[in-house]
């Protein structure tokens, strides 16, 4: 049992999806990055380019792109860089006809945060995101909330978006054990910087809930669990969030013409929370946080958080949930099947 548990292992790491062996995944979980590592790792930029310095093997590695529409620096050049000594590196670059090196050295602010990369006689600055600096992506609270919050709640659903089967909304906690809820729309940590629904409550189609328990179970395995950011939302929900948004960043969400996936509800917005501690993980990206992170193929930040991402991501596509290229924490139920966009106010399911 042992072995096949390590192959089993083995075979996730590289990639593989295996669906018969039960996997204990902590032998090889790559180690926490180094604090004064994960201090320098982000997008630095200067000169026209755009690099990324990332972890690996408890070891820093520059990610250059060959091409802007590059974003999630999937197929960067990868220059490992060799301490020299504090913030002092060497980069290799080897190659059939060459095999130089280059001085690399890191700057840091009065709180330890890289915020410039020199590289020769080159300097670079650090592009900072929200959650670096313990200020996360907030629009502005519109002036008239309440008048957009009654709009929306009396608006019609249109008529395009009724048609296709429609789910059987359950309560997710009871019907999975041991998964957290860590409702961002339902507090003030979230883009609005307030409550955008009243229940602190997550609703699922029966069958897309019945899955994501086998989720939780398979994550046991490797001392995980789940943790629901958002699962169902009403259409008028979802409308209110798009009105509510400033004209210039509207794009950021789906009309309401088109809806939302959440409203199917089939999709769900998830993480991770370790189960010796029941304290979540801090994953490669935050909650709608809009920056290179939140790619699903993004190839920076540290070995550990890849990992835990793409272990979410092979155990949820096990179990018939599709991710998004573009926020690694949305899945949708088997996509392919049309539902019915819903618009049943939260206060009305049991």
């Amino acid at each position: 049992m042992m072995i096949k548990k390590l192959l089993g292992t083995i075979l996730l790491c590289a990639g593989l999806v295996v669906q018969s062996l039960p996997v204990q995944a902590a032998v090889l979980e790559p180690r926490e990055c180094p604090k004064d590592l994960k201090y320098l790792l982000g997008m630095y930029y200067g000169n026209g380019e755009q690099f990324v310095i990332r972890e690996r093997n408890g070891e820093l590695e520059l990610l250059y792109r060959t091409t802007r529409e590059d974003y999630k620096f999937a197929n960067s050049n990868q220059f490992p860089l060799k301490k020299e000594r504090f913030d002092s590196y060497t980069l290799l670059e080897a190659g059939p006809m060459n095999n130089t090196e280059t001085s690399v050295r890191f700057e840091r602010d009065p709180d330890g945060y890289g915020i410039t990369c020199k590289i020769g006689g080159n300097r670079y600055s650090r592009a900072f995101f929200g959650p670096d600096r313990e200020k996360p992506f907030r629009i502005p609270q519109p002036s008239d909330w309440q008048g957009l919050k009654k709009a929306a709640s009396e608006a019609a659903i249109p008529s395009a978006l009724t048609t296709g089967k429609q789910a059987e909304l359950v309560d997710v906690t009871k019907a999975i054990t041991g998964i957290k809820l860590d409702l961002r729309y339902a507090g003030t940590n979230n883009c609005f910087g307030m409550s955008i629904v009243d229940v602190k409550k997550a609703y699922l189609d029966r069958v897309a809930a019945v899955a994501l328990g086998r989720v939780q179970k398979r994550l046991a395995d490797y001392g995980y669990g789940l943790v629901i950011w958002e699962a169902y939302r009403p259409w008028s929900v979802s409308k209110l969030a798009y009105d509510a948004f400033p004209d210039d960043k509207k794009q950021m969400l789906p009309t309401p013409e088109q809806g939302f996936s959440h409203n199917t509800g089939r999709a769900v917005d998830v993480s991770l929370y370790y189960l010796e501690t029941g304290e979540p993980v801090e994953m490669i990206s935050d909650f709608d946080e809009p920056s290179i992170r939140q790619y699903s193929k993004f190839t920076g930040g540290t070995e550990l958080e890849r990992y835990q991402r793409d272990l979410l991501h092979q155990l949820m596509s096990l179990e018939g949930f599709s991710v998004s290229d573009m926020e690694w924490w949305h899945f949708e139920y088997e996509p392919d099947t049309v539902y019915s966009h819903l618009n049943v106010p939260l206060q009305g399911l049991n």
